[in-house]
């Protein structure tokens, strides 16, 4: 459990370090990218580490070694399994450089403020990282583009068409990230005529790619999986809450779309009393709440004492995940805990 804590503290204590002093730089990419540093070593250099990791084995070494037919996943993250086995035709090196891909991406997307920092450290940091590189892959690297998208809409100078580019590329990897890309259009861009006809080039790329075994294969493992306990799904949504509350009281206003957010989270919450598929969805509102408040809305000048507040948020975060790892140790291959790295590899 160490190898996860000690990397999270020294990027809150480095950031907050940060935020206090008076330094103001144009870019903190390269400052964010040393803080995360450590951590970034324990999730590139991890063996049989990470829930699901066991089955991206299976899965990306399908991609490339002939039985593609057997890979249902999206496209785009079976294209770039294949891609990166020309470099090194190796599992053990293709999650490594998928997991450093989306962590650069992430450092892109939320390093243009010292709010920014604030956010992606004490609030994003905590409960996604760890499971966006080691397990969760295809997720992991679509909401990291879905990210990078919402800041070519933040800039001063709104670039619409990356936009589209990046939000293909992230529905390309996970479909469900797709309901994050219909939030942030409806709530940020201003139609246009253009948009249509690339709405309509778009959509038909999807249709044309879309594979629906995919889909009667998530039925499947959602039907074979035992219902969830309630309380697997009320720890998501108290860490909702929380954030969403301590954000309304920094804003003062918030705009609608925070509430539609607030609601599908509610209903996620509840479809997770029934189905897994519910945790999923929960995770989905959650991260989109934090893409809008670290890219849709004004950074508001508080006292520095209310960094105690994000470094509380944080520890709640922190606590939920590793009581995650913890409860999985059991059931799974590749458990987070005991952490290894590749050298360790049984």
């Amino acid at each position: 459990m160490l190898y996860y804590l000690l990397p999270s503290v020294i990027l809150m204590v480095m950031v907050s370090m940060m935020y206090i002093s008076k330094l103001k730089l144009k870019s903190y990419a390269t400052f964010l990218f040393l803080a995360c540093l450590p951590a970034i070593v324990i999730s590139v250099l991890s063996g049989d580490s990470g829930t699901d990791k066991e089955s991206y084995y299976g899965w990306i070494g399908n991609s490339f070694n002939g039985n593609s037919e057997k890979v249902t996943y999206e496209p785009g993250f079976k294209y770039l399994s294949l891609l990166l086995s020309y470099i090194y035709p190796s599992v053990y090196f293709i999650i490594p450089a998928i997991a450093l891909l989306t962590t650069l991406i992430l450092i892109k997307s939320y390093s243009n403020s010292k709010y920014q920092l604030l956010i992606f450290t004490f609030l994003l940091f905590p409960y996604f990282y760890f499971d966006m590189t080691m397990n969760g892959l295809r997720y992991g690297l679509s909401f990291a583009l879905v990210s990078l998208a919402a800041h070519q809409l933040s800039k001063p100078k709104k670039n619409s068409f990356l936009f589209f580019v990046f939000a293909l590329l992230a529905v390309s990897m996970q479909y469900s990230s797709f309901l994050m890309v219909v939030l942030i259009y409806l709530s940020q861009v201003n139609f246009k005529k253009i948009h249509l006809l690339f709405l309509v080039v778009v959509g038909y790329a999807v249709v044309s790619i879309l594979d629906f075994e995919y889909f009667d294969n998530k039925v499947d493992v959602y039907n074979d999986i035992s219902r969830p306990s309630g309380i697997s799904g009320l720890s998501p949504l108290i860490l909702f809450f929380t954030v969403f509350l301590f954000n309304w009281y920094l804003q003062k206003k918030l705009s609608w779309i925070y509430f539609v957010i607030l609601g599908l989270e509610i209903l996620s919450f509840l479809l997770s009393l029934k189905s897994y598929s519910g945790l999923r969805f929960q995770t989905l509102m959650m991260f989109t709440l934090l893409i809008f408040i670290a890219h849709f809305q004004t950074a508001q000048v508080f006292r520095k004492r209310l960094l105690a507040v994000f470094f509380m948020i944080a520890c709640l975060s922190l606590s939920l995940k590793m009581r995650n790892f913890m409860n999985e140790e059991k059931f799974v291959e590749t458990p987070f805990i005991p952490y290894e790295f590749f050298w360790e590899r049984r």
